[in-house]
């Protein structure tokens, strides 16, 4: 549990304080003139400790060779478990070719013992017992540096999951204003211009378009207001598109000068919240584009329901089909929103005519419904 780590450093850390109590342990069963070589060997991890970019071929370097040449004179004894935990070290971390090399001589450095034949315990098990040791701190520190390169892995992927997520409520913010203040500003700009129109000839009737700009206007601040609060507080859905919704969103076109065919087929109310919240939005912005984009501004609508979907087809006429409305924020977000709730949007120009034809399931799909009976 010592060696269990946070990060790399915090293993690094433990692991040196261990192999250096072990370091300093060596000077007890040292014979001769082998406390030089322990000598040696004791500052190794506690140079690593401070030196964090210190080659990984240099520590093992510095605590094999002095064990190996110990163990074959027979002046040091254990020193083994030192190697061991320098070993873990660096296949903590090491990835070059020279570490690897270094790590895979070290693997073997028993055997140069067993070959010298000066140390009679490694003739017998003794070279594989350090090997196998030597093969435990190696699987060790792989173990380590393969949870760290996880670690950094999730929090690179949470940090990007972070950033998708905030990503998308912009996208989200930035959908539900444009719809709002598009669908108004359109509006007060056709009052406006029927105003500039009839300023001369018809005061009275120029009167009035500006002091239907004036009730748009506000109605439309509002609106935006009301929204900008339930985003505030986490639910920017709009109330249910109903018969009274669809009656004042054409009255508020007709008004501004725009000529509406409009209609209808089944019962609105009988469609689900969701897939009404969604109808409400293609539908606003498709009268927004007719205001835009035809000439003249008028506009055919077909709302058909039945048991199982709902159909909505706009057409109107345009000038050209460089007049038509682009792939912008608008139609890219009115084809999320549909196919969000397993619907289908088209919107494209057909010969002078631009067509939006949208198809929604008429009730949200719960689990059992999509899975069936069991």
């Amino acid at each position: 549990m010592f060696l269990i780590p946070r990060d790399r450093d915090s293993f690094v850390l433990r692991a040196a304080v261990l192999g250096t109590g072990f370091e300093v342990l060596n000077f007890a069963y040292t014979d001769g003139w082998g406390w030089i070589l322990a000598a040696v060997m004791t500052p190794a991890l506690i140079v690593r400790i401070f030196w964090r970019t210190m080659p990984g071929w240099l520590l093992l370097a510095w605590v094999a060779i002095p064990t190996v040449v110990g163990d074959a004179l027979v002046v040091t004894q254990s020193a083994t478990m030192v190697v061991i935990l320098a070993l873990a070290i660096v296949a903590a971390g090491g990835r070059g070719r020279a570490d690897m090399i270094a790590m895979t001589l070290c693997l073997l450095s028993p055997f140069f013992v067993w070959a010298l034949g000066t140390n009679p315990w490694y003739q017998h098990i003794g070279a594989w017992l350090w090997t196998a040791g030597l093969l435990l701190g190696w699987v060790l520190g792989r173990l380590v540096g393969e949870q760290q390169s996880l670690i950094k892995q999730l929090e690179r992927t949470q940090s990007e999951l972070a950033k998708g997520v905030v990503l998308a409520e912009r996208q989200r913010i930035a959908r539900d204003l444009h719809d709002l203040v598009g669908h108004s500003f359109t509006v007060v700009l056709l009052h406006l211009s029927g105003a500039r129109m009839n300023l001369t000839s018809s005061p009275a009737e120029a009167v009035e378009a500006l002091r239907l700009a004036e009730e748009t206007g506000r109605a439309g601040m509002d609106a935006l207001r009301e929204a900008l609060a339930l985003m505030y507080r986490g639910n920017g859905s709009p109330l249910p598109f109903g018969h009274d919704e669809l009656d004042r969103l054409i009255t508020t076109y007709r008004d501004a000068g725009m000529t509406i065919d409009l209609g209808m087929t089944g019962a609105i109310d009988h469609v689900s919240a969701t897939q009404r919240i969604v109808l409400q939005d293609v539908l606003r912005e498709a009268l927004t584009n007719v205001a835009k984009h035809a000439e003249p501004r008028e506009a055919v609508i077909r709302i058909g329901v039945d048991s199982d979907r709902v159909t909505l087809h706009v057409h109107n006429p345009i000038r050209s089909r460089s007049a038509a409305p682009s792939s912008g924020i608008g139609l890219a977000g009115l084809e999320q929103r549909v196919t969000a709730v397993d619907g289908t949007f088209t919107a494209q120009a057909e010969r002078d005519q631009w067509v939006l034809r949208v198809e929604l399931p008429a009730r949200v799909h719960t689990l059992d419904q999509a899975t069936g009976p069991s």
